[in-house]
């Protein structure tokens, strides 16, 4: 993050952000766990936007999606979002403050024996909620979250919010849908990774939550107490992020 300044001057700014990033993963680990994804302002919207090819600019946001796979081959698969000049607007605030709240509500619903699948619906209740607070859904939270007539706030969070991390970053990648109810076990790892995207050409949408985009994933292990968060030395709170954000600009 020191070199978002050279990034911002610079013609396609994701790329010398992935840039960096990967030559520090060849220093300090193996290699990457997977393709970067370093998506600027709108294009944090799309899912996997790992052509990285869009130029920084002074207002936006930056999602990075990236993880080191370490000599053993284990591999971390962390995402954080961050204001390029290091202040959220109050727009981008209220949007990253309304994820990491779904993203504590997933970390608490982490415990043995509870399913998999807990976590996602823990994660899903609170972002229904604040799209709902927000004017967005076009029904109610409780209504959203109804597993036969509801799903609309699909629309703004398109993904699950875990999958199992190991050797491979979706481990396993073939699990079979009914194994999405297993129980969680001490010892696993999973991510814990909601996100909320607003396209820029969103019109249901009012025109200042338009173009933010922001995703919070840690990787978590089950212990037999709760949970342990792995990826605890980065700052997840939106003021902790500014704070950090200015020690590295400064």
């Amino acid at each position: 993050m020191r070199e978002l300044p050279n990034a911002l001057a610079k013609p396609r700014g994701e790329r010398w952000v992935e840039g960096v990033f990967g030559l520090h993963a060849r220093h300090q680990g193996n290699a990457v766990g997977y393709d970067t994804i370093a998506a600027s302002g709108d294009h944090a919207n799309t899912l996997h936007w790992i052509r990285n090819d869009g130029d920084l600019h002074d207002g936006d946001l930056l999602l990075m999606d990236a993880g080191v796979e370490l000599d053993s081959l284990f591999t971390a698969d962390v995402t954080r979002t961050m204001p390029v000049n290091g202040r959220f607007t109050d727009a981008q605030r209220k949007v990253y403050d309304a994820v990491r709240a779904a993203q504590q509500a997933g970390f608490e619903a982490a415990k043995p024996g509870a399913l998999f699948s807990d976590v996602h619906q823990a994660a899903i209740a609170v972002i229904a909620e604040r799209l709902a607070d927000w004017g967005v859904l076009p029904v109610s939270a409780e209504q959203a979250l109804d597993p036969v007539e509801g799903g609309q706030y699909r629309r703004w969070m398109v993904h699950g919010t875990s999958h199992h991390l190991g050797l491979d970053v979706h481990d396993c990648a073939q699990a079979l849908r009914e194994e999405y109810r297993g129980p969680l076990k001490p010892g696993m790892v999973i991510t814990v990774e909601p996100g909320i995207y607003f396209k820029s050409t969103d019109l249901l949408l009012p025109e200042e939550l338009r173009g933010i985009g922001v995703r919070i994933e840690d990787d978590i292990l089950i212990t037999a107490a709760g949970y342990e968060i792995l990826s605890d030395q980065l700052p997840r709170e939106s003021a902790d992020v500014e704070a950090w954000m200015a020690g590295l600009l400064a």
